[in-house]
């Protein structure tokens, strides 16, 4: 018999398991002085039983490693909800497809690794980024003590980050791995280094005799460190002469690993360039433009880091500038901190004949460029006072307007060595005088003041007769240098999420 009831009165209900939204979304919502406090002692209320380990994303990363394949990260909905953006991840070259894209600013997932489960919960709140792993206790583990199990997982993720030698660590205000810098440095070699053969014997020793020479400094009670400053001025092989280094290094037998400090402008900085290059001895520490490092503000920090009481063993220190004399004394002058210095200056005429008999190898069986042997000195002495970078030019314009086909094929009469006969020639006569041009209205005369005539200044700042725009306003030509997401982060300063761009919300690609 149906009953008549219109509604049925429910005693009991499905008992729903605990969340942590509740606690999230309460402290995001208000109070955040103190957000990992706040969480850590929510969690504990939830999972008494657990032990709790907080782990910053940025120094050891739980979903980077999973998704390495080294251990499996499952999303778990059924026990809490998600906060997550979606969006659109631009394409990386300009003919490629862009994608969907997801940040995740609260989840939680089924972690597993080496057969033992973890509760994951990953939370991203400003610039902080952490994550809470829940493990039960073992022996005689209690709630508050650290977790072997998460330990032996945080150090497995550690030796991950280290493991792979073919990348170069780049600081630019963090650490990062550049995968794609280390791919440019396997390009260089010395064969391709065009220098002084003296100087560039010296260069091509200096690095490897250091580090097969420790046993002696230990001998003579000497500290096994050592510097190099690379100057003169722009574009003329102090880049390619690093990456050559670099790559000889990568050679060894036992690799040396190189490090490329791009910025570094605050004494934390400073800090953490060197704890990160004690902790890679023996390595290569390559400074750039070196006076952007070493300020006012900053040279008794650097001078005390280089010297001070810390070990620097197996350092070996290449400083580049474009203004040696523009560097504090206490860098310049001074053996114990850089002890040699090697000019590179521009190229003289058998330079300049080598590099033209360079680009004459690659253009060999092009039967557009008619380039014989015969004019690599007259293309040499055409290029007086150049740099190799000016050079370079020269050459890639004359290319192009090859390939283009815009200058006059017609015949010219001309005697028989005369080097006009030759197409190639023709144009990049006329390339070398725009570019001469070109750097001779980049010269100052007189210059330019630098305050308002009258005024009275006491500040840094000067201008010689002389010195040109390019100079007083040097513009970096570096390859960008990619950071692996979510990988090789070795920032200890405490913004660690504040370095990364927007891109970040968008770092989980589908």
């Amino acid at each position: 018999m149906a009953s008549s009831e219109a509604f049925t009165f429910i005693t009991e209900s499905k008992d729903l398991a605990p969340q942590f939204f509740g606690p999230y979304l309460d402290r995001t919502g208000a109070k955040v002085a103190d957000l990992q406090t706040h969480l850590l002692t929510d969690l504990r209320r939830q999972y008494p039983e657990l032990i709790i380990s907080i782990i910053p994303a940025g120094n050891v990363n739980l979903l980077a490693f999973a998704a390495a394949g080294f251990a499996q990260a499952e999303l778990d909905l059924d026990d809490e909800p998600i906060v997550r953006w979606r969006g659109y991840s631009p394409p990386r070259t300009r003919h490629g497809s862009g994608a969907l894209a997801e940040s995740r600013f609260f989840a939680k997932y089924r972690y597993k690794w080496n057969n033992e489960d973890f509760i994951l919960y990953s939370v991203i709140v400003g610039i902080q980024s952490l994550q809470y792993v829940l493990k039960e206790p073992h022996g005689s583990e209690t709630t508050l003590s650290n977790s072997a199990i998460v330990d032996k997982l945080i150090l497995a993720i550690g030796e991950w980050y280290t493991v792979d030698e073919d990348i170069i660590y780049v600081y630019d205000g963090y650490w990062s791995a550049s995968k794609t810098l280390w791919k440019q440095v396997q390009d260089a070699s010395w064969d391709k280094v065009i220098l002084d053969p003296k100087m560039k014997k010296d260069l091509v020793e200096v690095s490897g005799k250091f580090f097969d020479s420790k046993d002696i400094y230990d001998e003579y009670g000497v500290p096994w460190k050592r510097g190099l400053i690379f100057h003169g001025p722009v574009g003329n092989g102090k880049t390619i002469s690093i990456k050559a280094l670099m790559h000889t290094l990568n050679q060894r037998k036992q690799k040396i690993p190189s490090l490329y400090v791009k910025n570094a402008s605050q004494t934390y900085n400073i800090r953490n360039v060197f704890q990160f290059a004690r902790s890679m001895s023996p390595c290569l520490l390559v400074l750039e433009d070196i006076e952007t490092i070493v300020t006012p503000n900053t040279r008794s920090y650097f001078f005390n880091e280089v010297d001070g009481l810390e070990n620097n063993d197996g350092i070996l220190m290449v400083a580049t500038t474009n203004y040696l004399d523009r560097l504090d004394p206490g860098l310049s002058k001074r053996p114990s901190r850089f002890d040699r210095k090697y000019l590179f200056p521009l190229p003289n005429l058998n330079e300049r004949v080598l590099y033209c008999q360079f680009w004459r190898r690659k253009l060999d069986g092009k039967p557009d460029v008619d380039f014989p042997e015969s004019l690599c000195l007259p293309i040499a002495k055409l290029l007086d006072d150049f740099s190799f970078a000016y050079m370079q030019e020269a050459f890639v314009a004359t290319l192009l307007i090859l390939a283009r086909g815009s200058e006059s094929s017609a015949s010219i009469n001309c005697l028989f060595n005369d080097p006009n006969q030759y197409r190639f020639y023709r144009i990049i006569k006329e390339e070398a005088q725009m570019l001469r041009e070109d750097m001779d209205k980049s010269e100052i005369t007189p210059p330019v003041p630098l305050v308002a005539p009258n005024t009275s200044y006491s500040g840094p700042w000067t201008a010689t007769p002389g010195t040109s725009l390019a100079d007083q306003h040097a513009i970096k030509h570096d390859q960008e240098l990619v950071n692996l997401p979510g990988r090789h982060s070795f920032q200890s300063d405490p913004n660690t999420a504040a370095v990364r761009s927007l891109v970040q919300y968008f770092s989980v690609r589908l």
